[in-house]
């Protein structure tokens, strides 16, 4: 980013291949709901909307999520994204899309769901109110995705070393 003024994801940086199919749905959704991206982007960059169910930042010090190798170099970036080029989600209901799952209510585990099927109920993820037949998310924690961040956009940088 201090280079070109844009930080866009990279796939030598995806965590594993595994997910590699569950991101590029996410690209196609993103594409379908805020638009194209930007020539050569395929993957979104992820962000923090609301941690735990708050809008706040996650907690570098206690939150448990392993940011690296110890001493590795970790920046944490407070953004303001324009709106309609940011797409929300449930980071909960995500992990059902990254592990190949389904999110049909009501819940119903002797049913077998065609692939269409499936697929089609991953998009349940964009209902952040998660409003589903009662569903409660009392630590409710909402991803951002985009195509891009631009350095104008970066509105504070913390710097970190992973322990």
């Amino acid at each position: 980013m201090e280079q070109t003024g844009v930080l866009r994801a990279d796939k030598n940086f995806i965590a594993t291949d595994w997910f590699e199919n569950s991101y590029l749905w996410m690209a196609e959704q993103m594409k379908k709901r805020i638009g194209e991206p930007p020539e050569s982007v395929i993957f979104p960059v992820w962000a923090w909307y609301q941690w735990e169910g708050m809008r706040k930042r996650p907690d570098m010090r206690v939150h448990g999520r392993n940011w690296g190798e110890k001493g590795t170099p970790v920046v944490l970036l407070t953004i303001e994204v324009p709106d309609n080029l940011v797409l929300l989600s449930d980071f909960d209901y995500w992990h059902c899309v990254l592990n190949d799952g389904e999110i049909i209510f009501p819940i119903d585990d002797s049913a077998v769901y065609s692939e269409e099927e499936k697929r089609k109920s991953w998009e349940n993820i964009f209902d952040i109110s998660c409003s589903f037949e009662g569903e409660v998310h009392p630590h409710l924690s909402t991803q951002a995705t985009m195509w891009e961040i631009k350095r104008e956009w970066v509105k504070k940088a913390e710097y970190f070393v992973a322990r």
